[in-house]
């Protein structure tokens, strides 16, 4: 039965659930055993009603997770209705389709039950730290040969682990002891929300959370609504650039704003590319839209099912942004981060102080190989670019948008592998000039620190074609650039993404310089204090 809610009584409750997700969410970070979800933050946490609708997330999670695990949970509970679960069951999947868009992320749910009755879940999806398959990403032709597909399974039946499931990961990686802690981190952090909700139940003398997941809902998707209703009506587009693969590709943007809704329409992308893995799927293409549209129209509105019922996204299927299987799909990042741009690009009209620049695709730089032990080691190093510039901000330097993980720890980074990072500095002149400047990116020079039988790092960041675009008015960021240096007095080699460089000397060298933002206005109309200050930070060199 429905009934009223005191506002008061409602923040409360619903601040409450916003806390136990963080508890998972914490539990995660200090029980994983790998940097790109240990110290990366490369995970998310969400906590369901009854009926598998989005409630509230942990503050902190990766906001594309946000998006894509209200998608695996209908799909689980198709696969799994709701009258076929038990107590202690535990589900699990990796499914690009219907989790978050590549193999590496693995999703776990955990049924809640109290009693008999099913009142809700709570899940976790993190980026395991090898999924198997090929270290050449950018060679793969179908998703075959990218890893482990993990379909929509049991791992838990009424409380009984299923062993084989756990076998079969741990023959099919490289880190089986890294993986395997870190899907227990997450079965954990689960158990430790399905507890804290049930006493939150018992606290407020609650049977179920559905009529406070329907207030909550509702209330978010009324708050939309009247923030799409302050919006002009019109089609509004836009396109941009990809690195692609062997050539730049187009992308286009359609935003239809009418009344209180939003319809967003990518027809003409480019069809799906049979070998690269830049391949996005429908479920990751709409989650980073609806990232994008969120953080302009209601930033401060916590995420939930209600607050995405204004919009609708339309994706052509068998695009490189809605591609069919099996399509390679490992590093979709080099397109789906690009979304945001197109978002924000076509909405500058009627929203200029609330857009953003283009920002520096951020890479997640891949270390394998053996270590001076003889070891198997699999280990990832963040480097972000610049964030792009908007109305009254430069872009923040080396920041890893519109993901929200963060910079891996260089010492950390160093302690798990034989590698040395000999220098992390900004690089000059890298952000775009505007009213607002954008981002610096950052140079970054890394080495062996000691002789390994195998050390391989593989290349395969965006933006030597693309650079960062500016907006309204405002310049390109710097493209990337990166370099091998053999060593022995030899010139270093330019390299181009799709390259594997294995590490033999101590005096060969992998050097990477990221993307700047763009900038945001016309550079004229710059506060001649911001130029003064940028000068003498060393953000900007003095014209010769």
């Amino acid at each position: 039965m429905d009934k009223r809610w005191d506002p008061i009584e409602l923040e409360i409750l619903w601040s409450r659930l916003i806390h136990i997700a963080d508890e998972c969410w914490v539990t995660i970070r200090r029980t994983a055993f790998s940097h790109v979800i240990g110290e990366a933050l490369d995970f998310g946490v969400e906590i369901f009603d009854g009926s598998g609708r989005s409630l509230v997330h942990a503050p902190k999670s990766m906001p594309v997770f946000n998006f894509c695990l209200p998608v695996t949970m209908r799909a689980l509970l198709e696969r799994f209705p709701p009258d076929t679960l038990k107590p202690g069951d535990v589900l699990i999947t990796n499914d690009p389709w219907i989790c978050a868009g590549h193999l590496p992320d693995i999703a776990i749910v955990t049924p809640v039950f109290r009693g008999t009755k099913l009142v809700g879940f709570v899940a976790s999806v993190g980026n395991a730290a090898d999924i198997g398959g090929t270290r050449d990403n950018i060679s793969a032709r179908e998703l075959f040969e990218e890893g482990l597909q993990i379909p929509p399974m049991k791992l838990y039946r009424a409380g009984e682990l299923v062993h084989e499931i756990l076998e079969m990961i741990a023959a099919n990686v490289r880190v089986p002891d890294v993986v395997l802690g870190d899907i227990h981190a997450q079965i954990s952090a689960n158990e430790v929300g399905a507890d804290r909700l049930l006493a939150f139940m018992d606290e407020y003398g609650l049977d179920d959370v559905d009529d406070l997941a329907a207030e909550v809902q509702n209330r978010s998707e009324a708050a939309a609504r009247r923030a799409i209703e302050r919006l002009p009506d019109g089609e509004y587009t836009a396109e941009t650039w990809t690195d692609g693969v062997g050539e730049p590709l187009r992308l286009p943007i359609l935003v239809r704003v009418s009344g209180d809704t939003i319809e967003v329409d990518y027809a003409g992308a480019p069809p799906q590319l049979p070998v690269g893995g830049v391949n996005c799927t429908p479920v990751y293409t709409i989650s980073h839209t609806m990232y994008a549209l969120k953080c302009l129209l209601t930033p401060e509105l916590p995420a939930n099912a209600g607050c995405f019922r204004p919009y609708r996204v339309y994706v052509p299927e068998g695009s490189i942004l809605g591609c069919t299987r099996p399509a390679p799909v490992a590093l979709r990042t080099r397109t789906g981060w690009h979304l945001h741009e197109l978002v924000f690009k076509a909405l500058a009209p009627i929203l200029p102080q609330k857009v953003q620049a283009g920002s520096g695709i951020a890479w997640l730089l891949p270390a394998t190989g053996r270590d001076t032990r003889g070891q198997p080691f699999a280990d990832h190093l963040f480097l972000g670019g610049g964030q792009g510039a908007s109305y009254g901000h430069d872009g923040h330097s080396c920041l890893l948008f519109p993901t929200s993980a963060g910079n891996v720890s260089i010492e950390m980074f160093e302690e798990r592998t034989p590698l040395l990072v000999e220098c992390k500095e900004f690089i000059p002149d890298s952000g775009g000039a505007g009213e607002f400047r954008g981002g610096l990116g950052q140079r970054v020079a890394i080495r062996l620190a000691r002789k390994a039988p195998e050390v391989v790092l593989g290349v395969f960041p965006e933006g030597f074609r693309a650079s960062p675009p500016g907006l309204l008015g405002g310049k390109d960021g710097r493209e990337i650039h990166v370099y091998f240096e053999p060593g022995k007095g030899q010139p270093p080699q330019r390299l181009t993404a799709g390259t594997l460089v294995e590490l033999k000397a101590l005096d060969q060298r992998l050097i990477v310089e990221t993307t700047g933002g763009g900038g945001w206005g016309d550079p004229s109309k710059r506060d001649p204090s911001r130029i003064q200050e940028d000068l003498r930070q060393g953000f900007v060199r003095a014209p010769k």
